[in-house]
């Protein structure tokens, strides 16, 4: 198991910032990732899986840590069965690729999802009324200390999380699928990105949804959109103009920035209507949002 330093990780991130990780793996089998991790564990250093790079936000000065990119038969995807059997590094647009040519549906709404297949598990990860829960049948999760199946239950997959910890990494995951014709897939899928592109700023660095839409009649987007926060920007990130659960690198950005928008979000949130947003972008290193009513 080669072990790189100081790569920086930035450019691995759809909204391109971030600091180096101090280390970084990139395992090509369940024992590669096994060893990475047992090693991990030697030297006592946190574990963070990155994958395609969207929804984190990973800090100025990096991250003390073991960064993992899952790539080789952790990042293939294939069909057996009425199965999708992916790897954890699996992208989600090659699975759809692959489901789509085998005939089978119900992975058309992760055309929205612009990561892999562990990561979806982490967080549950969803879009356009399905989801990871609706359609996983087990995961390989492995750690330190070995590797086993879980199901959906044991995964303690709920809106947008997961009970997965930091030192457990999704190796591969096996999806029950429906028999669909392709040309009804290549319909949906055709329908959903345009309402994406319709809606989100697709043509720019983000790192996906900021908050989680909370128990309320008001989306995130809708309520940040209320309190006039869409276009707002400090130093380089702003909230899009498009969309306001959206923070985009407009130049020069830099984690410090994006997080202070964050804040002030919570803030007005909070001030307008009570609501304390949660947010959904995983922070890697040094960051930390102060109290909802607070700013940076």
């Amino acid at each position: 198991m080669n072990i790189e330093h100081d790569v920086p990780l930035g450019r691995l991130t759809t909204v391109g910032i971030g600091g180096p990780a101090r280390h970084f793996a990139r395992p090509q089998s369940v024992a590669e990732l096994e060893e990475a991790l047992r090693w991990a564990a030697a030297e006592g250093l946190d574990v963070f899986t990155i994958g395609l790079g969207s929804n984190v936000l990973v800090a100025d000065d990096g991250v003390a840590a073991l960064v993992l990119r899952l790539e080789g038969t952790l990042a293939a995807a294939e069909t057996q069965d009425g199965l999708l059997v992916a790897g954890g590094g699996a992208a989600n647009a090659v699975c759809l690729h692959r489901t789509r040519a085998a005939g089978l549906g119900g992975f058309e709404f992760a055309c929205a999802i612009p990561g892999t297949v562990g990561g979806g598990v982490r967080m549950n990860a969803g879009a356009y009324g399905g989801d990871w829960r609706g359609i996983l049948e087990r995961a390989l999760v492995v750690s330190a200390e070995g590797s086993g199946w879980r199901t959906p239950d044991e995964l303690g997959l709920e809106y947008r999380r997961s009970a997965l910890g930091a030192g457990e990494v999704v190796a591969q995951a096996e999806f029950r699928l429906v028999p669909k014709p392709p040309d009804e897939i290549k319909a949906t899928v055709a329908e959903l990105q345009a309402q994406r592109k319709a809606a989100q700023p697709t043509n720019k660095r983000t790192f996906g949804s900021v908050f989680k839409n909370p128990e309320h009649e008001l989306s995130a987007g809708r309520m940040l959109e209320a309190v006039g926060l869409k276009g707002h920007r400090i130093g380089g990130a702003q909230i899009s103009p498009r969309h306001g659960n959206f923070i985009e690198n407009a130049g020069e950005a830099r984690a410090a920035d994006a997080l202070a928008l964050m804040a002030e979000a919570r803030r007005r949130a909070l001030e307008a209507f009570g609501v304390e947003l949660v947010h959904e972008v995983r922070l890697v290193g040094t960051l930390e949002l102060p109290p909802a009513g607070e700013t940076l």
